[in-house]
Parts: C-alpha cells; sequence; structure tokens
C-alpha cells in the first residue's frame, strides 16, 4: 500500500501500546534518497518564534521508528524526549 505525501499530513501517531503521540504536521525528506526521514509533530516553518532546532530534536520522530502507516500511524515506541508541550500531547477532536 502507498500513500501520498498529502494523505500523511494530519494523521494520528500512536505507539504499538496504543499511546497517543501527536499528529503529522510537517514531513522531512531526503530528496536524493527519495525517502521520508522524520515525521514532525510541528510545523517547521510558518510560526512565529518557534526554534527549530528544539522541534528538530524533541518533536520529531525518526521514520526508521515508524512500523505501520494505515488510517493511523503506528511507531514502535514513543521516541519522544520529555518537556513537550502539553498541548501537543492531548488528542484531536472531531468536530
Amino acid at each position: 500500500m502507498s500513500k501520498k505525501l498529502s494523505e500523511i499530513y494530519g494523521m494520528d501517531i500512536y505507539t504499538e501500546r496504543a499511546e497517543y503521540v501527536g499528529q503529522v504536521r510537517d514531513i522531512i525528506l531526503n530528496i536524493e534518497k527519495g525517502d521520508i526521514m522524520q515525521l514532525s509533530l510541528r510545523p517547521l516553518k510558518g510560526e512565529i518564534g518557534v526554534d527549530i532546532r528544539r522541534t528538530l530534536q524533541q518533536e520529531t520522530i525518526p521514520y526508521d521508528e515508524i512500523h505501520k502507516v494505515g488510517d493511523i500511524i503506528i511507531c514502535k515506541k514513543n521516541p519522544l524526549r520529555e518537556g513537550r508541550p502539553r498541548e501537543a500531547i492531548a488528542p484531536r477532536t472531531t468536530a
């Protein structure tokens, strides 16, 4: 099964233990290899005052930690470090 990059944006991410991690807000690609490198829980552009270095260190998931991509994304474990903003942890609500 394949997905377009545009379909991955906004997808919910859970661990194999059903722990909510966040939503895909940005995707970091290796253009030369055509591979996804990381999924970011925060947009990497467009927000004033965002520390990109901190976002890359604390709010991204290396793609090799992703186990499955379907209706949701499942990662092997929660690779995120402590110190993540509390609002990024709450699951998305549907309207």
